[in-house]
């Protein structure tokens, strides 16, 4: 017998052993992944080298996109096609893996990446975790500042490992400083609250239509109150908020003693003001409908009296009419804060930016003058009008749309709402339900607590009724 063909038998087919196959496998695999690392390597440097040789501005999809025109140092990067680069069904479930835009061998010591990520687009990209992302991925400054740009503005959380100041100068110091956290810790809810942020910076200042020739739309805030106790509270929403072309329109609803010297208060606030006082025999439609009748604005926001809006919420609502193009915009009730039962509940995680008429808050509604009169104007009736608006926009063959819900909190104090139902309601449906009150679940600022107990008042206007 040969010795090379033991009397075991199990080489005695001239083929190696199971460790030796073990062991070629595994000296292949890593064969194949160094080479592929070095083909990356060699590809970016590559495209690094040949900056400025042959390069055509950038076209989105099915022309839709205007050519990108590349910066000079110093001015803002290309700006972008809302209606392409958005945050449109944007997932909030992603797995813990963090991807870089180019070879891992790139990154900083200390910078971890599972994967690289082998196309831009954003649909993709934006189901990791985030993003690692250098100098040395792009051909130059300018062309990173563009890709960046557009990948915030479709919700990808992108982290920026390496400081560059020529990177701030062209992106701006708030979508630069939040580029610049670290994402890597982020649990669910503050990694969607983190992509809200860059969102809100990267199309506030690098989209095509907030740099556009034309001016922003001027917005009419909608505010129908019968309840002097919550007017301060109410005036204060509308006058922390930051879109720049902003009107009230506070519709009195009764109670005319009970409001005595509020134009007076009205005066005092940084935007303009109208005040339409209505009997309180009025349907709640009728208050709306004359406070439309009043107001200036091409947009009507309506905000309801008992509910909490953080500073950008208006901006969220324009933004969100602008690229979704829908006729009717608005949050869901996704934050809301029991004052009965002292506890916050998040509900319906992850439904927001998409096609969704139900859970609507009705003290977050968006429509446009035109829009409005399509629809038939509010319905002359004392209750459920949100509703109503809602099936009307949907009867007539229009858009619903729902953007996120952060930077708003519905408040449920137990006295007359117009849409009663119990806490246990929310408790039942609640993803997430937090002791006491917690308005940075919702990224809003430490707001002061909402009273638990209120005066009675009579079901009309400043109440939300939503579109379940």
């Amino acid at each position: 017998m040969s010795k090379d063909c033991p009397a075991s038998g199990r080489h005695g087919s001239g083929l190696p052993g199971i460790p030796v196959l073990r062991r070629l496998g595994r000296l292949a695999w890593l064969a194949a992944n160094r080479r592929r690392s070095l083909w990356w390597l060699l590809r970016f440097r590559r495209r690094r080298t040949l900056a400025g040789w042959m390069r055509r501005p950038e076209v989105g999809p099915q022309g839709r996109d205007a050519a990108q025109v590349r910066p000079v140092p110093g001015r803002p990067a290309p700006a972008f096609d809302l209606r392409v680069h958005n945050p449109i069904h944007w997932p909030r479930a992603a797995g813990a893996e963090v991807a870089a835009l180019g070879p891992l061998d790139l990154l900083p010591c200390g910078v971890r990446a599972d994967r690289v990520a082998r196309c831009r687009d954003p649909l993709r990209l934006r189901r990791f975790h985030h993003l690692e992302d250098v100098q040395a991925f792009h051909a130059d400054v300018a062309a990173r500042a563009g890709d960046l740009v557009r990948l915030a503005a479709s919700g990808v959380v992108v982290h920026v490992a390496d400081a560059d100041r020529r990177l701030e100068e062209l992106l701006g110091p708030e979508l630069y400083r939040r580029m610049t956290t670290d994402a890597s810790a982020f649990d669910a809810g503050a990694r969607e609250l983190h992509s809200i942020g860059m969102r809100r910076a990267a199309m506030r200042e690098h989209s095509s239509w907030a740099r556009g020739p034309g001016t922003l739309p001027a917005v009419s805030v909608l505010l129908a109150t019968r309840r002097p106790g919550l007017l301060p509270q109410a005036l204060s929403a509308v006058a922390c908020q930051t879109w720049p072309r902003l009107e009230l329109v506070l519709a009195l609803h009764g109670n005319e003693t009970s409001f005595a010297g509020v134009e007076q208060r009205v005066a005092a606030l940084p935007v303009p003001a109208k005040v339409v006082r209505m009997p309180g025999s009025a349907p709640l439609g009728a208050v709306l409908n004359a406070a439309v009748a009043a107001a200036g604005g091409t947009l009507l926001a309506k905000m309801d009296d008992d509910d909490r809006y953080g500073p950008d919420h208006v901006w969220d609502l324009v933004l969100a009419h602008e690229y979704s193009r829908a006729r009717l915009v608005g949050k869901g009730m996704e934050f809301v804060y029991l004052a009965g039962a002292n506890r916050t509940v998040h509900c319906h995680a992850g439904r927001g930016e998409s096609w969704r008429a139900s859970c609507l808050a009705g003290g977050t509604l968006l429509i446009s003058r035109d829009g409005l009169h399509r629809t038939g104007g509010w319905r002359n009736e004392p209750l459920g009008v949100d509703r109503a608006l809602i099936d009307d926009v949907l009867h007539a063959g229009a858009g619903v749309y729902r953007t996120h819900g952060a930077g708003f909190m519905l408040v449920r104090h137990g006295h007359r709402h117009t849409w009663e139902t119990g806490e246990d309601r929310f408790l039942a449906k609640a993803d997430r339900v937090i002791p006491g009150w917690a308005p940075g679940v919702a990224g809003l600022a430490d707001l002061p607590r909402p009273p638990v107990a209120r005066p009675p008042a009579s079901p009309g206007a400043g109440t939300t009724r939503p579109a379940t």
